[in-house]
């Protein structure tokens, strides 16, 4: 036997019997036999198969009732075998959109007192790509995450941004990671746009939410799995020019906290999935931060600058008064909300109370601080199980600069009963936008309807 498969002589014919040979050396109560030739194959195809079992092969692990999909699982190695710990999935996702914008009004006026324009709007866009790989490396407990992030939006020419982190998992309770991640304040920022009710997230959230920064931060479940919360440190609450020029060393500090006593409450809002019992999720969020006051987004597609509540940049040249310059303030944000799931039916919530105050800058300002609030709630129903979806939706933004308003509706139609592929349908009414993102349907000032055609594609 050679290499642990039966051998024969080849001078005695492949149709002939062939000399004895043991089937099993190691087990001395199995007597020499001669193999016929269907037997060596036979023995051979075993041997190869228990060989290939023992090779790491690609694999594909989808989304659950309650968890993201994993992706392809290029490979993972087994410690018990001896191998090097390693383990590498492939996942990702494309939004495909088309995103019609019909003005009731010609223009608005900021709070700076500028005449803006307000254009009508048509477009075909690459609305997000993501690709992404995660595992663990040299050890099960420390794992990565790194995400290749782009949009057609703002325009084929412009650049793809790198969204990653690495990290220690302690145990269930306690996991420490550091990258560049989204700034976990806001509840509907955290929860990803793939599984959102609609084609995209609120108006009050684009508002209100953080963006992308370097960081690092504390995760787990606490009380068996029903209490979660994420703590962090971030350089700023965006990573683009605000966070690089910030004058001084101070940092973004963000608490996220929420409760499903129920049992896990699933992927975003809907209840695609049919929820045999109800699950409710009840949370708070909170973020501090020290920050520098730019009119321009950074690098990332989703970063936004923050404004006031008619849509003016806070850093813009008499935004917050005549001949006033504002270059630095204190943010301050908090959240709670709440959500709903039962046989089909999703309910969610969340409300925000911001407050802008330590003004820094040059001129008189007409404000020392600036207090905004607005919530958002969604309200949907899958009319035919894990496949037809309507829902319903609507978000308001109100300040000392006024108040902004969006309301509407759609469906979705889940192809083949899977998130993996889906089509929205969707119409908004929009009145002065305060929020602007051009991955969004929001521009600042903004009063129309909005109707977008929406495929996701989640791998």
């Amino acid at each position: 036997m050679a290499n642990g498969l039966p051998t024969f002589d080849a001078s005695h014919g492949l149709d002939k019997p062939a000399p004895s040979v043991s089937v099993s050396p190691t087990d001395p109560t199995i007597a020499e036999i001669p193999l016929t030739r269907a037997e060596i194959e036979a023995l051979i195809d075993l041997e190869v198969d228990r060989r290939l079992a023992g090779i790491p092969r690609p694999r594909y692990i989808p989304a659950t009732e309650f968890a993201a999909p994993r992706g392809l699982l290029l490979l993972d190695t087994a410690t018990q075998r001896g191998s090097f710990p390693y383990a590498m999935a492939l996942s990702g996702y494309m939004q495909l959109r088309w995103f019609e914008f019909a003005r009731s009004k010609d223009e608005w006026i900021n709070s700076a007192g500028t005449v803006q324009p307000i254009n009508n709007i048509n477009t075909f866009n690459i609305n997000r790509f993501l690709l992404s790989f995660n595992g663990h490396v040299a050890d099960e407990r420390l794992f990565y995450s790194f995400s290749l992030f782009g949009t057609t939006n703002a325009g084929s020419a412009a650049g793809v941004v790198p969204i990653g982190q690495a990290g220690w998992k302690f145990s269930d309770a306690v996991s420490l990671g550091a990258g560049m991640s989204l700034v976990s304040a806001t509840r509907e920022w955290t929860q990803s746009n793939r599984w959102a009710v609609g084609a995209d997230r609120s108006m009050a959230n684009t508002f209100f939410r953080p963006t992308y920064s370097p960081g690092a931060q504390l995760s787990g479940k606490l009380l068996d799995g029903e209490l979660h919360y994420v703590a962090g440190v971030w350089n700023a609450i965006d990573g683009g020019k605000s966070g690089v020029l910030r004058r001084g060393t101070a940092m973004a500090w963000t608490g996220n906290v929420w409760w499903e006593p129920l049992g896990p409450v699933g992927l975003g809002g809907s209840d695609m999935e049919m929820h045999d019992d109800p699950a409710i999720r009840l949370g708070t969020t909170g973020a501090y931060a020290l920050t520098s006051a730019l009119a321009t987004p950074g690098n990332n597609p989703e970063d936004t600058v923050v404004r006031l509540s008619d849509g003016t940049p806070v850093s813009l040249p008499n935004a917050l008064g005549p001949n006033s310059q504002l270059d630095q303030f204190v943010y301050r944000l908090m959240s709670i909300d709440a959500a709903w799931k039962y046989r089909g039916i999703g309910v969610s919530f969340e409300y925000y109370f911001r407050l802008l105050n330590s003004f820094e800058g040059e001129g008189v300002f007409e404000r020392q601080s600036v207090y905004d609030h607005g919530g958002l709630v969604y309200l949907s129903w899958c009319l035919v199980p894990r496949t037809y979806e309507i829902y319903a939706r609507s978000s308001v933004v109100t300040g000392p600069y006024g108040t902004g308003q969006e309301y509407g509706g759609g469906m979705n139609w889940y192809l083949k009963q899977s998130r993996h592929a889906r089509l929205t349908l969707e119409g908004l009414s929009i009145n002065k936008s305060p929020a602007q993102n051009f991955i969004y349907p929001y521009r600042a000032g903004y009063t129309g309807t909005s109707i977008q055609t929406q495929l996701v594609v989640s791998f």
